[in-house]
């Protein structure tokens, strides 16, 4: 029996990987706006691929609206919403949930807070009636104010003895200045969150949850004008209020670059983070922040990684990334490396973020960023979870409703040269702050050899203290 030939594969070159083929196609679904008789925004996706709606309710209650003394209300008054609503119990609630096989979620952010459910087209009217219930009427009872606040405290307590979460928060504290929100924790710390009750709670949901703070999201299989309808049955009626201007002035806490290392004596790993103040969402720069943030340390390709994991050996994975919210957020290198090489990793680190302003990319690395990002982009959006948080992204960051029809090409636009500006602009070692959670025994003086700026040795509780 004769083999048939196999000419294909003998052509193959296997010393390269193959070149990537062309964009699939594809069309963002349209939006369609609306608005309740109370003026709540309404944007609506109809996308009828399965019997499935997702609901958002976005509200401007995050955590950059919270004052310093109740650090965490924004975060707790979210999480507080399924506790107890209208007649009905938590209990209750998650039986009624259980029972309709929705998906319920409540949380805050730095610029705002949601309630979202995603639930079988079936099943969207007794499941809207949950959300409408549990985001205008939430009772929230003093028991369950109280576990969730001893939850959070423990949460607090816990991130002192983990030293990624424990970096995190040092290299907050020192990159931000003192009064900036983002300096602290977003759940808050364990004096703030100490002294909240079912009173505090009550009047942050009383001062920042109504119409005026609405933007309400509708993505699935619903047609627009019913969405509408059904949106205004249930909140149309929801008083108004006042929605006051957040005023959040970002400065950095030093002006000069600085070492600080947060003592874990016996420590076998450093935690290393590097970083300053980066960008807005807004920034005219943004694609060519995430083509260059890409190419240096935003995927398994990066530089960072490929430098740090693949050439040294130092790490399982380096990385890097900026927060990208209404007010600037941090540019944060992120590592773990065994602590004998904690000084020669934070050295590579610093090479990198040199050497991605000093000179162009290669066509090769913009290419496969590039690539990767327009490729991937369709991926995010192959639930009406992700349309829905696409759309959410337009109402909080005021985009176009065309926005994401021209995202991969916007992308793919880019130029090495677009890249570099980027890099130069918004990549800066020289006011970087090195934070290093390890031994500082073992650490110090070969870090002091790197000459970044002055070393500070602070303790695991001056960074996380207990409640005074």
């Amino acid at each position: 029996m004769s083999v048939p030939s196999r000419p294909f594969a003998d052509e193959l070159d296997r010393s390269r990987a193959p070149a990537p083929g062309p964009l699939r196609d594809f069309d963002f679904p349209g939006i369609h706006r609306g608005t309740l008789s109370n003026g709540i925004p309404v944007l609506v996706a109809e996308v009828r691929n399965f019997p499935v709606v997702t609901l958002h309710v976005l509200l401007e209650a995050g955590g950059t609206r919270e004052p310093a003394s109740q650090a965490g209300i924004a975060s707790l008054t979210a999480a507080l919403l399924e506790s107890g609503a209208g007649p009905h119990s938590a209990l209750q609630i998650a039986e009624q949930i259980e029972a309709l096989g929705v998906q319920l979620d409540t949380d805050a952010s730095w610029d705002t807070a949601f309630a979202s459910l995603t639930a079988l087209r079936s099943r969207l009217e007794p499941a809207s009636d949950i959300l409408a219930e549990i985001v205008q009427r939430p009772t929230f009872p003093e028991a369950e104010v109280k576990r969730l606040r001893g939850e959070r405290l423990a949460e607090i307590l816990q991130r002192r003895a983990d030293p990624r979460a424990l970096a995190s928060e040092a290299t907050a504290q020192f990159v931000y200045a003192p009064d900036v929100p983002f300096s602290r924790s977003l759940g808050g710390t364990a004096d703030t969150v100490e002294s909240l009750g079912k009173a505090d709670v009550a009047v942050f949901h009383a001062e920042h949850f109504h119409a005026a703070a609405t933007t309400m999201i509708v993505c699935g299989d619903v047609a627009p004008e019913e969405a509408v309808e059904l949106l205004e049955r249930r909140f149309g009626g929801w008083r108004s209020g006042v929605v006051t201007p957040t005023a959040v002035e970002v400065r950095p806490r030093s002006d000069e670059a600085k070492l600080v290392v947060v003592n874990r004596p016996g420590s076998v790993q450093s935690e290393i983070r590097v970083g300053h103040l980066g960008v807005s969402r807004a920034t005219p720069d943004y694609f060519a922040v995430l083509v260059m943030n890409t190419i240096l340390g935003g995927a398994f390709s990066s530089r960072l990684n490929l430098n740090l994991r693949e050439r040294h050996g130092y790490t399982y994975g380096a990385s890097s990334g900026f927060a990208l919210r209404r007010d600037p957020g941090a540019f944060l290198v992120s590592t773990a490396v065994q602590t004998e090489v904690t000084a020669a990793a934070v050295a590579q680190i610093m090479e990198e973020l040199r050497a991605i302003r000093e000179a162009p990319v290669t066509p090769a690395e913009l290419d496969d960023a590039r690539n990767y990002m327009a490729g991937a982009f369709p991926l995010r959006l192959q639930t009406t979870g992700g349309i829905a948080a696409r759309l959410a992204e337009l109402a909080i960051y005021d985009l176009p409703d065309d926005y994401f029809d021209h995202y991969r090409q916007r992308i793919v636009d880019v130029s090495a040269a677009d890249v570099q500006r980027a890099a130069e602009r918004h990549v800066r070692p020289a006011d970087a702050v090195v934070v290093i959670v390890g031994d500082a025994d073992q650490i110090r003086a070969p870090l002091e050899s790197l000459e970044l700026g002055p070393l500070q040795i602070v303790e695991a509780a001056d960074i996380i203290p207990s409640a005074t």
